[in-house]
């Protein structure tokens, strides 16, 4: 297991934030992670749980303990009746160049998301409301560590364990470590070619000339984002071209991103409106 400390963790997050971490344990296999939570159970000391560092706003200094997850489980195994194994660790482009190579397809919309399959598992990361498309589509069955009996699991899919842009997962009392998915026949270039649309479109229509978290709220009214568009506060701004998206454009600090997001938060609420953030602070 690597331990890291006092680190920036400017690399580990895609907001690209100059964040310093206390300490940062890396777990390299099951073992090492089920001893590693286990201790934190034991001592009943919280800790951050990161993937790919996507949807993460992490606070100038970060006092809890970090538990990198990106070197636990970096294996893709093709098994029959188009069933495929895969590691928490791995990028979800990884996996999707690997399956459109065994004619396989399916979640060629996530291309352009900066996030490891674990991450995309919590988040149930996918194209949006009105498409309906999730990653959840394909899951068949999840590995997890139960951190309240300490104990593996696997989960067959069934109803309530995702919706919208949310998991039973986020509820920081499971950690994915494995998942098998089944995906759809779908020849190489046909995937190919849905994999060269999203990076165009997101080129297009989503702000990426600068480092963000991606999408703010999970639930939000739409008019008061457009509204919103462009406002900015010292090194973070609300995206010129994408509603719903924080850019940090001049070095931006988990400060000016929090200002941002109160802002949206006290216009939903003067007009008794609900929203709901997709992005999360780690202190």
């Amino acid at each position: 297991m690597h331990i890291l400390y006092d680190i920036d963790l400017y690399k580990y997050n895609t907001m690209r934030l100059h964040s310093i971490a206390r300490i940062v344990y890396m777990p390299h296999n099951r073992n090492e992670l089920f001893e590693l939570i286990n201790g934190f159970k034991q001592r009943r000391e919280k800790y951050h749980i990161v993937s790919g560092g996507s949807n993460i706003v992490f606070s100038e200094f970060v006092q809890t303990p970090i538990v990198l997850l990106m070197e636990l489980d970096e294996a893709i195994t093709i098994l029959e009746n188009n069933i495929v194994e895969c590691g928490c660790s791995v990028r979800i482009q990884q996996l999707i160049n690997k399956i459109k190579n065994e004619n396989l397809g399916g979640i060629e919309y996530l291309f352009s998301v900066p996030t490891s399959v674990g991450g995309a598992i919590v988040m149930n990361a996918g194209r949006g409301r009105k498409w309906n498309s999730s990653i959840s589509d394909y899951l068949f069955k999840i590995e997890y560590l139960d951190t309240e009996i300490m104990e593996y699991k696997i989960i067959e899919m069934t109803d309530g364990l995702f919706s919208y842009r949310n998991s039973i997962f986020q509820q920081n009392l499971a950690i994915v470590v494995r998942a098998w998915f089944r995906f759809r026949d779908q020849p190489t270039e046909i995937t190919q070619n849905l994999i060269t649309e999203r990076l165009a479109y997101s080129k297009k229509y989503l702000s990426m000339e600068n480092p963000s978290c991606g999408t703010v709220f999970c639930k939000v009214n739409p008019v008061i984002m457009r509204l919103l568009k462009g406002i900015s506060f010292k090194g973070a701004m609300y995206s010129k071209k994408t509603p719903n998206w924080i850019s940090n454009v001049n070095n931006a600090t988990a400060s000016d991103v929090r200002k941002l997001v109160r802002l949206a938060t006290f216009f939903h609420k003067i007009f008794f409106l609900k929203c709901k953030t997709e992005i999360r602070f780690f202190e």
